[in-house]
């Protein structure tokens, strides 16, 4: 996840905090057993929740990367986020097994990909998503043609 991105799900989750103070704090109640109060207690509980859900996925959103390094003849595969440790995977370069184009369907919207990297063992380590299939198509061919290049 780039930092823009995590920066706008934190703006974002800053909206919905405007239905409890609206609701609730500007309005002064005096009777909490008012049918009217549990409704905007209702909706404000919920507004929160979205709230909470779009904070922690700014903090924990991983941000991955792939590198594939020719002089060192290794493929490194290393993620972090804000709340998560960051972490590191290197590989021999005559390990990576293959590279895919992967296919990731959703039941409310077109389909999105990425590139998957096999490496022995069965590990399969994947790159952002992309909803164009060229993207990711030309994105393979590239890794494969510098992967014959390095290993042939």
């Amino acid at each position: 996840m780039r930092t823009g991105t995590r920066v706008l799900f934190f703006v974002l989750a800053l909206f919905p905090l405007l239905a409890p103070y609206e609701l609730i704090v500007k309005v002064e109640w005096e009777s909490y057993l008012h049918p009217f109060f549990l409704l905007a207690a209702f909706i404000s509980v919920g507004a929160t929740a979205l709230s909470a859900f779009l904070v922690f996925a700014a903090v924990a959103g991983l941000s991955s990367k792939m590198v594939f390094d020719a002089c060192a003849a290794t493929f490194t595969y290393s993620a972090q986020a804000p709340i998560v440790r960051p972490t590191s995977q290197v590989y021999p370069m005559a390990d990576v097994v293959g590279v895919e184009l992967r296919e990731r369907n959703w039941s409310d919207s077109a389909p999105s990909y990425h590139l998957g990297v096999v490496v022995a063992g069965g590990t399969v380590f994947e790159s952002g998503s992309s909803w164009s299939r060229g993207e990711i198509e030309l994105l393979r061919v590239r890794v494969e043609q510098f992967l014959s290049g390095t290993q042939g």
